[in-house]
């Protein structure tokens, strides 16, 4: 049974108030009972309201799945899209800080069981395993990809393959830490562990960086 923290129903608040509830609690229903158990009457008994109600707002369970994958990724990504604004010229540094910032988002329990879920039920539903890529770690890769490319400009050095070195540093980053999370072994870590963890790899990767480049 999902517990559902919102006075918000159905048909009792604003329309921008109530798609937001309707995501909260649809991405309780689906990590806690699995996409293929999950029904839409089952998240309009949640929300207390009536599947046509629910059908407005989302005309099928892969169009509500997929909005759920969205906020989830963009929670994620909010706070990774303020450095692709910014303009430090410390690569270091400003990689440790995008690598704990991700490692943050990445350990959050909504982003674990979102995680967990797509893996446990990607290859039945590979669609939804696509969707969680497109909207997750494809943009998460693109962000860090228009900040390398910024940083190795400033110091006048082309960076051959952007997309590339953003994905393997974030790969670096995730490390087994991610996994052993992610499959129960250990639990998230504290924010000086993401911190030092991800300061270790950001000194590894722009020091790499910097001297293939300049060769």
């Amino acid at each position: 049974m999902v517990t559902n923290q919102s006075n918000c129903r159905l048909k009792r608040c604003p329309p921008d108030e109530r798609r937001e509830n309707i995501l909260a609690v649809a991405t309780d229903v689906f990590t806690q009972t699995g996409y293929a158990a999950t029904s839409m009457a089952a998240i309009a008994a949640e929300l207390g309201g009536s599947k046509a109600t629910l059908y407005k707002y989302f005309p099928s369970k892969e169009q509500l799945f997929e909005a759920v994958l969205m906020r989830g990724c963009g929670a994620v990504l909010e706070t990774l899209a303020e450095l692709a604004d910014g303009g430090s010229d410390d690569l270091e540094a400003m990689l440790a800080d995008f690598g704990a910032r991700f490692l943050t988002g990445l350990f959050a329990q909504r982003s674990l069981d979102l995680y967990r879920l797509v893996h446990a039920e990607g290859q039945q539903f590979p669609e939804a395993a696509a969707t969680f890529f497109r909207y997750g770690p494809d943009r998460g890769g693109a962000l860090l990809s228009t900040i390398l490319e910024r940083a190795m400009a400033q110091r006048g050095l082309a960076l051959p393959d952007p997309s590339l070195a953003a994905d393997q540093f974030l790969g670096m980053v995730r490390g087994k830490l991610h996994m052993r999370v992610a499959i129960g072994v250990i639990p998230p870590p504290d924010a000086e562990t993401i911190r030092r963890h991800a300061a270790h790899a950001a000194g590894i990767f722009a020091h790499g960086l910097l001297h293939q480049t300049a060769r």
